[in-house]
């Protein structure tokens, strides 16, 4: 039903922040973002316990440039831009979110404010940014993909 949901979100071209319950297939998300002509990024979280870890982690899936400062400020800039990367659309998936957000609830909050800021910024620009977030539990403030939404929810969860 996740994938299901994915290509859909792709195919309309919106961005967003989701959880896929369980364990997301890397590879049938990969492919789904090939053919909607996404740049694809894997964050494998598998070993990710702190700030420092994620961040080298996701500076090297998203190759990002060596001026990259290895911090908030830095990352916020980096996810902002993507000038390295030319693409009509960006997909990360954060796979096995659940070590960071058992050792630094915190630390993936704030991941995941910064998350929610570039998908805001590249829609803006028209520019579908999605990131996907895997594991037992969705980070708080996230909805999970392909779920029916609740009848009081608020319109504006896929931002």
């Amino acid at each position: 039903m996740a994938l299901e949901a994915l290509k859909t979100l792709l195919a309309e071209r919106k961005g967003g922040l989701w959880f896929v319950p369980g364990q997301a297939q890397p590879r049938d998300i990969a492919a789904s973002a090939k053919r909607a002509k996404f740049a694809y990024f894997h964050i494998e979280g598998r070993n990710i316990a702190r700030k420092e870890q994620l961040l080298n982690h996701v500076a090297t899936a998203l190759r990002f440039p060596d001026y990259f400062g290895g911090n908030w400020d830095a990352l916020e800039e980096c996810l902002a831009d993507m000038e390295w990367v030319d693409a009509p659309g960006y997909l990360i998936l954060y796979d096995h979110v659940d070590a960071l957000a058992k050792a630094h609830p915190d630390q993936l909050q704030t991941f995941v404010e910064i998350c929610r800021d570039a998908v805001a910024s590249w829609k803006d620009d028209g520019t579908p940014f999605v990131v996907l977030f895997s594991g037992s539990h969705p980070p708080k403030g996230v909805a999970t993909l392909g779920a029916k939404p609740a009848p009081a929810a608020s319109e504006d969860e896929d931002d």
